[in-house]
């Protein structure tokens, strides 16, 4: 079954595959270090949670085995970037918000695993990004972060 994860003051509905509000809450519950979720909507990717520093998850069945609508987060269907992206919590969404171009030196399960440590450690992240206006810096505080998308 599909579980739909909202994590504190983001818009975002995350669609999480095979998952029940039961089990996941468990494992949160239970929880000494970040925990990671396979997501396939909006973004499809790796859901990275702070045992820390999330506030809240708010954690939904679908009601009756019903399949929950997704909606495309790009309208252009360009094609994806080959370097990670990561998107932060962000009160426009990812379909508004930006959401990183890691340098395509480092692979998805680094990325994933760098946030990981980050967040356990409660130390600071820094990966080399691009966008649209250039490249830059997206610096992390892993204490602070509550939650980061990989995808």
């Amino acid at each position: 079954m599909e579980l739909i994860v909202r994590i504190g003051s983001d818009p975002t509905s995350w669609a999480v595959p095979n998952a029940s509000s039961e089990s996941v809450a468990k494992n949160l519950g239970q929880a000494t270090e970040p925990v990671v979720l396979t997501v396939t909507a909006p973004l499809a990717g790796q859901l990275v949670l702070s045992h820390r520093a999330v506030g809240s998850v708010a954690l939904i069945d679908p009601p009756g085995g019903r399949v929950w609508q997704t909606h495309d987060w790009n309208p252009g269907h360009g094609s994806a970037p080959t370097a990670p992206l990561v998107y932060l919590a962000s009160p426009a969404g990812p379909g508004q918000a930006p959401v990183y171009a890691v340098s395509s030196n480092i692979n998805k399960a680094t990325a994933v695993d760098d946030i990981v440590a980050a967040m356990k450690d409660g130390t600071m992240l820094t990966f080399q990004v691009y966008d649209a206006s250039g490249t830059g810096a997206l610096v992390i505080n892993g204490a602070a972060l509550p939650f980061a998308v990989v995808c």
